[in-house]
């Protein structure tokens, strides 16, 4: 800091600044878990029911796109883990459909005498992850910016 500044000047942000803010938040690091968590449970219900029922009709279906919903979320939470702001975004959509997609096999499943922990908790888990997922966007915004920004320095830090 700058003890000659003008009065109200904003300090100039140097590279090490930079460094600092371009590390994974906290907030990015526990969004990254929980969306990873929850495509996992998601795609686990899928993969239970394919093992242990047969299902006949157009609700056979369901279980594969439950595990096709739920196999890119863990992926998308180790993005989000290292603090990528695009892959927050694709994560809300995502979690979105999740959410949506597990709480109508809930109501199928639980209609039709199904009961299975994973299909009774993959929406709980899928809307939680919903939620961090949106609240982890703008500390994956900015630590994104501090990667561009040293990237155009010349500094890429591989983080």
């Amino acid at each position: 800091m700058n003890p000659y500044a003008a009065p109200g000047t904003l300090p100039a942000r140097g590279a090490e600044d930079d460094i600092a803010d371009a590390t994974p938040p906290l907030l990015a690091r526990v969004a990254g878990g929980v969306v990873a968590l929850a495509g996992a449970v998601v795609a686990l219900t899928g993969a239970q029911t394919l093992l242990f029922v047969t299902i006949r009709g157009p609700a056979a279906m369901a279980p594969y796109v439950l595990v096709a919903l739920g196999v890119p979320e863990i992926v998308l939470g180790t993005l989000i883990f290292r603090a990528r702001a695009w892959a927050a975004l694709i994560a809300i959509g995502g979690t979105i459909l999740s959410s949506l997609a597990s709480a109508a096999w809930l109501v199928f499943s639980v209609g039709h005498y199904l009961f299975s922990l994973y299909a009774l908790m993959a929406p709980v888990f899928a809307v939680s992850s919903l939620v961090f997922a949106i609240l982890a966007l703008g500390p994956c915004q900015r630590a994104s910016a501090a990667r561009a920004r040293l990237r155009a320095q010349g500094l890429n830090l591989g983080i």
